[in-house]
């Protein structure tokens, strides 16, 4: 039987540091795994407790009806994320700042029944119940091309697996309910590998030979690293934010998240309270699983080959490879660093290499590495297929090198926000001066890496028209969501315009609860964590 975890709870508080890094830092050091939490008061905000409650409790309850005679071990979580800016660059290795948030995937479990199997259920009757016997896991394989749900179950089964390779996975009896909308660019995906990654590392643990804690059942890193790695078999190849964000999310802090030299996630508080940011949702499902070859894995293909590209045409030498995958634009520029050259001159070298701004067929890109199409083909396009005409190397690469640079502007005005002393006017320009970097991140998104639409330029407008101070297309674009940064004591009044000006003309049928569901003020949320007890505050 599973270890009583009355014995075995961490807590992890929702306070907010007073500064912008050291006690975030000191709780981080402090608590490096994915914590085991006792009550729903630990996991969300005051705000946010009352719906939760009742969601939680009709979780356990549907739960309770569909497995009777089966006692709830645990619920494992793992939230959604939006990210602020740095939009395609994760897996170019520069730095992002997303942040998580509310909405999350839970997965409620019963480990130790005998029957040899895994059984999912959901609470979406939208998806249909499947089995799995534990004795055919290691064997199984993801059919990337077929959209079916359990697949980023099987994904965290793969992640379970290459994390504890002698792993002997109990039987667990599950039930599934999310809350991030599919499509939405808030990483519903994501969230949904992470949590099922964690529900299994979580069984194994607690299954294991004297084990008498859930305690410690995973790092937060080890999560990150290996739910990216995961979510690769559901057919994308994931850069690492959305995973990243989803663990290691700190209640009113944003994530700088930082790949090189290694993964590290840095809590940076909000020093202003005087704004608030706006998620909402287009209603565009923008689905990477199923559009990657023209979109998103495209665009992991553009980048890579540009800066392989890059490499043998300024004479750099081999650059590191990103997981066995190809070289990146942060290797190239840290090469270039290495001879004097800095971010202008880098900038100066992609309009010089590519000068072609339509772009490079397959066989002149050949041509420019000095490899045959075959080659390129098999190394870049076998796992991750893409169907294109020409590669845009030119302003992929440009809205990459941009895009960092406004990260770290971003990043350095959060922590250098305005005192109360020193006036409205000053407040007033600080948030102009971190909108016009997000209006620059939509523009760039939109001009250079092509991965906005007709919908989001449309809400993004209608949300500078209406109040916002800037506002930027979220996630990986072609659909999904906005995030749009408004003064807080005015968030209420731009929701309703939005609703108005938007929803209710697109979509003259929608309901208030769908509505919503689609737009809301959000606010920095808790990581990943495992909830044992009575489910309640």
């Amino acid at each position: 039987m599973p270890p009583s975890f009355e014995s075995s709870i961490t807590t992890l508080t929702g306070t907010a540091a007073s500064s912008p890094v050291s006690e975030v830092d000191e709780m981080h050091a402090a608590v490096p795994n994915v914590p085991v939490i006792s009550s729903l008061s630990s996991v969300y905000s005051v705000s946010a407790l009352p719906s939760q409650e009742h969601r939680w409790a009709s979780l356990v309850a549907s739960f309770e009806q569909l497995y009777p005679n089966e006692d709830l071990t645990f619920i494992a979580r793992s939230p959604g994320r939006v990210n602020l800016i740095g939009e395609h660059i994760d897996y170019s290795l520069f730095d992002v700042l997303p942040m998580a948030i509310t909405q999350d995937v839970l997965i409620a479990v019963h480990v130790g029944a005998t029957d040899g199997q895994i059984v999912l259920n959901n609470t979406d009757p939208h998806f249909p119940a499947r089995t799995f016997n534990i004795a055919d896991l290691k064997e199984i394989e993801i059919d990337a091309t077929v959209h079916e749900w359990s697949n980023y179950f099987l994904a965290g089964v793969k992640g379970a697996f290459s994390l504890l390779p002698s792993a002997k996975i109990p039987s667990m009896h599950c039930l599934i309910d999310g809350r991030i909308p599919t499509g939405s660019g808030l990483s519903s995906s994501s969230a949904f590998v992470c949590a099922s990654l964690l529900a299994i590392v979580t069984a194994v643990k607690a299954m294991a030979p004297n084990s008498t804690s859930f305690a410690s059942a995973v790092t937060k890193s080890d999560l990150v690293q290996s739910s990216v790695v995961s979510e690769r078999y559901v057919g994308v190849n994931s850069g690492g934010m959305d995973q990243s964000a989803s663990v290691f999310g700190v209640p009113g802090h944003a994530l700088q998240v930082q790949f090189y030299p290694a993964l590290k996630a840095t809590p940076i508080a909000f020093q202003s309270d005087g704004f608030a940011f706006v998620i909402a949702n287009t209603l565009v499902v923008a689905d990477k699983h199923v559009t990657g070859p023209i979109h998103y894995n495209l665009r992991v293909v553009e980048t890579a080959v540009a800066a392989e590209i890059l490499a043998k045409q300024c004479g750099l030498g081999p650059l590191p490879i990103r997981d066995g995958f190809g070289g990146t634009v942060r290797g190239v520029v840290e090469a270039f660093k290495a001879r004097g050259v800095d971010a202008t001159g880098v900038m100066n070298k992609v309009k010089e290499v590519f000068s072609k701004e339509e772009g490079y067929t397959l066989a002149e890109t050949a041509q420019l590495l000095g490899q045959s199409e075959l080659e390129i083909t098999k190394k870049y396009m076998t796992r991750f297929p893409v169907r294109f005409e020409r590669f845009q190397f030119r302003a992929r690469a440009l809205h990459v090198l941009e895009e960092a640079q406004r990260v770290q502007k971003f990043c350095q005005m959060l922590t250098h926000a305005p005192a109360d002393q020193d006036g409205a006017d000053a407040e007033e320009q600080y948030l102009r001066a971190l909108a016009s970097i997000m209006t620059a991140s939509h523009q760039s998104c939109r001009d250079l890496f092509d991965c906005s639409c007709e919908e989001l330029d449309e809400l993004v407008g209608l949300a500078v028209a209406n109040g916002a101070y800037g506002s930027r297309l979220t996630g990986a674009g072609w659909g999904g969501a906005t995030v749009s940064l408004v003064r807080k004591d005015k968030a209420a009044e731009f929701v309703q315009c939005l609703k108005k000006e938007y929803y209710l003309k697109r979509y003259p049928e929608i309901s208030e609860d769908k509505m919503n569901d689609a737009i809301c003020i959000t606010e920095p949320a808790l990581g990943s964590a495992v909830v044992v007890g009575n489910y309640n505050v």
